[in-house]
């Protein structure tokens, strides 16, 4: 009987989609199944990188949309279904991209670029073996690697040293992993001495971190299982320093204060050489982590544990290794949930402002930005202090740039804007905005002062002593639309408001002539809060001919929406001025907000602010007669009375009452509208019972009628 050919297939389940930490590229990342007759015989996983070269601070929201869609239709590994979070992570991008963004990045990379090729030469300098004046080269490469095989630890201590002077030449690297004995003796020499001499497993480890720093001799060394072998080793070191302080803790009892002086300056020698050694390690796991599916498999090796408690260590060098590497796993949410779990957070805070190094607190800072897109790592940075320590670090220029993005994204949470108000943050971000050198403020500054501006008492902050003229003046000069949006959340807090006023004028010339549309919705708003009782706004209309001006915006389909939701506002901040009555009433202001209504139906913000500005005009005699007289104003208002939106239906009620107080006629009517529409159900109940409802309405009405009579009684009594 023949055999039949086994069926292979692969299937591919696209998985987590995320903005790359560092490059203007978004990552997806997906598991391809190998399925033999039905059945799953290897996962592999990967990521695709679709990079975004087209990507620039001033890439509108517009552009943004349209870029997802393009990356949707091009990639197959995103559904349409994803385009939101294709959104989501291109917004990151661009918000990442201003500022010295790229330079910062392009400088941190080329430093550990350069620290990582010295660190070989290093390491040689530091060691100061004794060769005894023999020269290296490749011609004796035989006679090294026999004596790897010597009985003596010190000959294979110096012929891993010598080995050690020929990878320092990249040129050697390829005829070294060429040699068929070459590799093969040094991991059966790795594997069955490490136990026995921790300078001879540094030496050979960084004969690996040598050949790591090349992609190309990867998979030989993954062949070898170089990977394997060196996190064997650091679990060993790690399992060792446990169980000596283990030790030393027990014995403190029992010895005196000489002897356990001695004995931690034996366990201070054995750490730094110690440390020296796990340093090398992780610079070579993480150099073959750059093969998502090793990374994986170190992920199952508990890795990332393994760096939070580097993290712990004296050697600069080496928790400065262990930033970097956690930093290339947080990309990965299963890794950074597990950085949560290992509360990373108290210990990356350990190192700021306090590191050995700048360049271990600028490492830390990178690591704790890229953390901070998640929500529970940024409560949990708050609560140990982060903000006042970012606070303290934006006073060196060095650092200013990501302190600024990190205290942003802990500013979007509304539970801790307060937390701000007791630093001295508000003053140096107010400072910096009003003195910001190029006439745009920088984005990630202002986002910042935008996002604290919307708490009442930072606000206050902002506004106080002469700060409020500056950066209004500013507004005048440079007309930048963000400087606009921040003095708008200002103006909302009423402690605030009346610093506003003598600049009323000024901000509505302004928006008469501001071309951008942008600007203008944000001029309206600071406009649309100014409800206080002394801003002449009857004058401020006629001066800058303002009722033209809200004609031309209010005409069909002459502004976008949030303009006309602004400019409505506005209309109803002015009404509640009585000398600007006399003035809509004069124009086709107030039957044009009506024939908006109809226009802008479903737009609920639109009819729910129309109605309010209409109950305002409805208080002033002018304007109530050209509403009661030229428009149905108060048949839309009960067809208000059963919209779904309950603010809508509790203003239309309220503007109804309003009509009741000064119109009776209308109010006979309203009180009809209003018993039909709260007692329905009672009114269907009547007409069932009469046996199909007929004069049912009439008997209704009639009692209505006797209702109104008791009333006038009562009022005449």
């Amino acid at each position: 009987m023949t055999r039949m050919a086994s069926e292979t297939k692969k299937k591919i389940r696209p998985g987590l989609i995320a903005a790359d930490a560092q490059e203007s590229q978004i990552l997806v990342h997906y598991e391809t199944d190998e399925i033999v007759d039905g059945k799953v015989v290897d996962t592999k996983q990967a990521v695709k990188k679709i990079r975004l070269n087209s990507l620039s601070p001033s890439t509108d929201s517009g552009d943004i949309q349209a870029l997802a869609q393009d990356v949707v239709d091009k990639c197959k590994l995103i559904s349409q279904s994803k385009i939101g979070q294709v959104v989501k992570c291109i917004t990151e991008l661009v918000e990442r991209q201003s500022g010295r963004d790229e330079e910062d990045f392009a400088e941190w990379n080329q430093q550990m670029d350069r620290e990582r090729r010295g660190e070989v030469d290093r390491y040689m300098a530091e060691s100061q073996f004794d060769m005894g004046g023999e020269g290296m080269s490749l011609e004796n490469l035989d006679s090294y690697l026999e004596k790897l095989y010597e009985d003596e630890m010190d000959d294979k201590i110096k012929a891993t040293f010598m080995i050690l002077q020929l990878v320092r030449d990249p040129d050697n690297l390829e005829v070294l992993v060429e040699n068929e004995q070459f590799l093969g003796a040094l991991t059966r020499i790795f594997r069955e001495e490490a136990r026995k001499s921790m300078d001879l497993v540094i030496n050979i480890v960084y004969i690996f971190f040598a050949f790591s720093n090349f992609s190309t001799f990867h998979n030989a060394m993954t062949q070898y299982k170089v990977g394997d072998m060196v996190m064997r080793v650091v679990e060993l070191e790690l399992k060792r320093d446990a169980h000596r302080k283990e030790e030393l803790e027990k014995k403190k009892a029992d010895i005196d204060p000489s002897e356990l002086e001695t004995q931690m300056k034996k366990m201070r020698i054995t750490e730094k050489k110690q440390d020296k050694l796990l340093f090398v390690c992780f610079r070579v796991l993480m150099n073959l982590a750059e093969d998502i599916t090793i990374e994986r498999k170190m992920k199952k090796r508990k890795i990332t544990p393994m760096l939070v408690q580097m993290l712990e260590r004296k050697s600069p060098e080496l928790v400065l290794l262990a930033v970097a590497f956690l930093k290339k796993l947080s990309i990965f949410l299963e890794n950074k949930n597990e950085m949560i779990q290992c509360g990373v957070t108290s210990h990356l805070l350990k190192h700021i402002p306090s590191a050995a190094s700048d360049n271990v607190v600028m490492g830390v800072l990178r690591l704790m930005l890229n953390l901070s897109f998640d929500t529970e790592i940024r409560t949990r940075l708050v609560q140990e202090g982060v903000i006042t320590k970012l606070v303290d670090l934006m006073r060196k220029p060095h650092f200013r740039h990501v302190c600024l993005k990190l205290l942003y994204h802990i500013s979007m949470d509304d539970k801790c804007k307060s937390m701000f108000t007791y630093t001295d943050c508000i003053p140096i971000v107010i400072n910096m905005v009003a003195n910001f050198p190029e006439k745009q403020v920088e984005k990630t500054l202002i986002a910042l002062a935008i996002n604290l501006s919307n708490n009442p008492r930072n606000a206050g902050l902002m506004a106080a002593n002469e700060t409020l003229n500056t950066l209004l003046s500013r507004l005048f000069q440079t007309k930048d639309v963000l400087l606009a949006k921040m003095l708008r959340n200002i103006s909302q807090h009423d402690d605030v408001k009346s610093k506003f006023g003598e600049f009323v004028s000024d901000i509505a010339a302004l928006a008469c002539q501001a071309d951008d549309p942008n600007l203008l919705v944000e001029l309206l708003g600071i406009l649309g809060n100014m409800t206080l009782s002394d801003v002449p706004f009857a004058k401020i209309l006629t001066d800058f001919d303002m009722i033209n001006f809200l004609h031309k915006h209010l005409a069909p389909g002459a502004s976008e929406d949030d303009i006309v939701l602004e400019l409505v506002i506005f209309i109803g901040t002015c009404i509640q001025d009585p000398k600007c009555a006399p003035i809509f009433a004069n124009s086709h202001l107030v039957a044009a907000l009506y024939d908006l209504m109809a226009d802008k139906q479903e737009d609920d913000e639109i009819v729910l602010q129309i109605t309010y500005t209409l109950f305002r005009c409805l208080q002033h005699e002018c304007t109530r007669v050209i509403l009661l007289e030229q428009t149905q104003v108060v048949s839309y208002f009960v067809d208000l009375l059963y919209d779904k939106n309950a603010e809508i239906r509790k203003m239309a009620d309220q503007t109804l009452d309003l009509v009741m107080e000064y119109d009776e006629e209308w109010a006979t009517q309203i009180r009809l509208r209003k018993f039909q529409i709260y007692n329905a159900e009672w009114i269907q109940a009547i007409e069932r019972e009469d046996g199909g409802g007929k004069n049912t309405f009439a008997t209704y009405r009639g009692r209505m009628a006797i209702e109104d009579d008791i009333e006038d009684d009562e009022d005449g009594y």
